[in-house]
């Protein structure tokens, strides 16, 4: 601690270092022949310290303005759940209409009384044209506010830019919500004209060439139907009759087969029951192996020799082999036709000769 200079009549205080210097460069500035700048370089050296400090309050104007909006944020963020289930419900409310709005329209288009009233009007593309110009006013007039809006509120805020120096920041959402606004108007406006008279154009000329319109529209239905019926309805037909074709020949033929298979079985049966048949195949059976046999044994002995008198003829070209392979030879085919021909003989002459014995013998 430092004494300070004590006053006329006063008492001794103490006061500490910074504020002992504080007081000097005071009675200093106060002092005779200290001129104006001296006094404000050390105002200025004295609020310096405070200010670094953080004890000096600056741009306290904008921290009040920011304090709603802090407020603001913080109650959006605690309510957040409530926003989410606006949305959904929002959301639901606009998929049901959307959903509902094909059949709540074909119900209003089907209605008697509208068609009857379109009926009784005696001009028709003056309807045409309210009622399309009308519908095209409120479409593009909607789309045009909404561009019209975004494009104000741009261009307003841009120009609010300008002065937001010397209004602190007021001119900026003052500019955007002027902007915004007549640009809404403006686009609304020279939306809902340029609908409403495309719409009215569109209209008019649909309804002048209805005639021409509903004939190429039957005609190009006309045509998509011909192609459907030719690209699926005809292959499909044709692939069902000849399945069905297919079926009923594989039953009549199933039934054809049983019929003849019938028909073979009960001949055969009655062949084997007749006694003369049952003569007659025996006999055939008994003479087709006597003399097959007969043959077979006659045809290898025949056949051996005329193999054996062929390979004596080049005996002495290949040192005797030829002699036994002609033998050989010769026999093996003596034998199967030999045998084949008496089969044949013995076959038809057994059979032929049974039969005519029982014929015979037992009428």
């Amino acid at each position: 601690a430092t004494r300070a200079p004590t006053p006329p009549g006063g008492a001794m205080t103490v006061v500490s270092p910074e504020e002992a210097a504080r007081l000097r460069r005071r009675q200093a500035a106060s002092a005779p022949g200290v001129g104006m700048s001296e006094r404000v370089m050390e105002r200025f050296a004295e609020a310096t310290p405070d200010v670094l400090a953080g004890r000096a309050m600056l741009f306290t104007f904008f921290q009040e303005l920011a304090e709603p909006v802090k407020k603001l944020m913080v109650t959006a963020w605690r309510a957040r759940g409530k926003l989410a289930a606006d949305l959904q419900a929002y959301a639901v409310l606009i998929v049901a209409t959307m959903c509902s709005m094909p059949g709540r329209m074909t119900k209003v288009i089907n209605n008697p009384r509208l068609r009857g009233a379109i009926a009784e009007e005696e001009d028709p593309m003056a309807l045409a044209a309210v009622v399309c110009g009308t519908s095209g006013a409120v479409t593009i007039g909607a789309f045009g506010a909404i561009v019209g809006a975004c494009v104000g509120g741009g261009s307003g805020l841009i120009v609010g830019a300008v002065p937001a120096i010397f209004t602190f920041g007021l001119s900026l959402p003052i500019g955007a919500a002027f902007g915004g606004m007549c640009g809404m108007f403006a686009g609304a406006a020279a939306g809902a004209g340029a609908g409403a008279a495309a719409g009215a154009t569109s209209g008019m000329t649909a309804a002048y060439f209805r005639d021409e319109i509903s004939f190429v529209a039957l005609h190009v239905a006309s045509r998509i139907y011909d192609a459907y019926d030719l690209v699926v309805v005809r292959p499909v037909d044709a692939v069902r009759r000849t399945g069905r074709r297919v079926r009923e020949g594989v039953h009549s033929t199933t039934d054809f087969t049983r019929q003849k298979a019938a028909a073979v079985g009960s001949a055969v049966a009655n062949a084997t029951s007749d006694p003369g048949v049952r003569v007659t195949a025996a006999s055939a059976a008994v003479g087709a192996a006597t003399l097959g046999t007969a043959g077979a044994a006659g045809g290898a002995l025949a056949g051996g020799a005329t193999g054996l008198i062929i390979g004596i003829v080049p005996a002495v070209f290949t040192f005797g082999l030829s002699i036994p392979i002609g033998a050989l030879v010769g026999s093996g085919t003596g034998m199967c036709v030999g045998g084949a021909a008496g089969v044949s003989v013995g076959f038809c002459g057994g059979g032929g000769r049974g039969g005519r014995s029982w014929g015979l013998f037992w009428p």
